[in-house]
């Protein structure tokens, strides 16, 4: 038997931007690429993986870190994009790719369709995350899974961050689909977004560097282990970045690019300060949770009585 390697294929850095409240400049998350890559090696991963939020700064700022062997940072991207006639959102990470790539996909990322088509045309591997995390019925499932199996070969099947109930549905999605003939291959990350998460799920494959390890996986030769992490612990970890923002803040080092509006941030801040104070993030993240597992019980009561689908797999062999 060959050389394994392991890489937890999701991971966040401080170069991740929030989605949400963009006008006050909040991270997604405030840890170090450097900081990253030191947990991931500490907790047993061979390779490690950056996927920030429509941007590789933050795996190319580790490239150049010192003490980091660039031989084992896998250059990712966790690229937001929409099915248009629905306005629906989802998350593709893409690894192995380029500034050039990056921009590439940058531009139309509006359209999942056309990045898929990008990933293809220039060779890039590329993940489904956490698929049912924004699904809420834009379309009825049998017409949402059709278009999530003639766009992917690849799923996270093993996503860290979400309830274990959404990783379980991902898996039935994949046994499914397997009936009809259509093959989805998994892939595991553990969506960190604190470093005590880094490692915590991963991707394993049979390579002895980091080109084998992506064309493995790529081939579907992998599998994926770990945990997923759960609501008291996510919880933690929100508090966490969230009073990270807030330190920033106050020491004088937001995000803000200017001093006027650094100064819209403290006094919007502050002024949310009460809500904070009285869970309001809490109150979101249980919500979220909340309508996660509903979904999932959507999908996995959903999954029997679905008809076989018959549009022809993508083969990943075949780019």
């Amino acid at each position: 038997m060959g050389p394994t390697l392991r890489a937890d294929m999701h991971a966040h850095t401080r170069y991740s931007g929030w989605r949400h409240l963009r006008f006050i400049h909040p991270r997604d998350c405030y840890t170090d690429p450097l900081d990253l890559y030191r947990g991931a090696l500490a907790r047993g991963m061979d390779l490690v993986a950056v996927t920030d939020h429509d941007t590789v700064e933050g795996a190319l700022r580790l490239l150049d870190a010192p003490g980091v062997d660039p031989a084992r940072v896998l250059v990712g991207e966790e690229v937001e994009c929409r099915f248009p006639e629905t306005g629906q959102w989802v998350h593709v990470n893409v690894y192995g790719l380029s500034v050039e790539d990056h921009r590439h996909l940058a531009a139309v990322r509006g359209d999942v369709r056309q990045v898929v088509a990008c990933c293809k045309e220039r060779a890039l591997l590329h993940v489904l995350n956490h698929p049912f995390q924004s699904w809420r019925g834009q379309k009825p499932l049998e017409a949402y899974l059709e278009d999530l199996l003639e766009l992917f070969s690849h799923v996270e099947g093993l996503n860290g961050a979400v309830p274990a109930l959404q990783n379980r549905a991902v898996g039935s999605l994949c046994a499914r689909a397997a009936t009809w003939g259509r093959r989805l291959i998994q892939v595991g990350g553990s969506d960190a977004h604190v470093p005590r998460r880094v490692g915590r799920a991963w991707t394993q494959a049979p390579a002895a560097d980091a080109p084998g390890f992506l064309a493995a996986v790529r081939d579907g030769r992998c599998t994926v282990g770990g945990e997923a992490n759960t609501t008291p612990g996510l919880l933690r970890d929100v508090t966490e970045v969230v009073g990270t923002y807030y330190a920033r803040l106050y020491a004088g080092r937001g995000e803000a690019p200017t001093r006027a509006t650094y100064a819209l941030d403290l006094a919007f801040a502050t002024a949310s300060l009460a809500a904070v104070a009285t869970g309001v993030p809490a109150w979101v993240v249980l919500g979220s949770q909340a309508r996660q597992k509903l979904v999932s019980l959507v999908v996995l009561r959903g999954l029997p009585n679905l008809a076989p689908m018959s549009a022809p797999a993508y083969n990943p062999l075949s780019d």
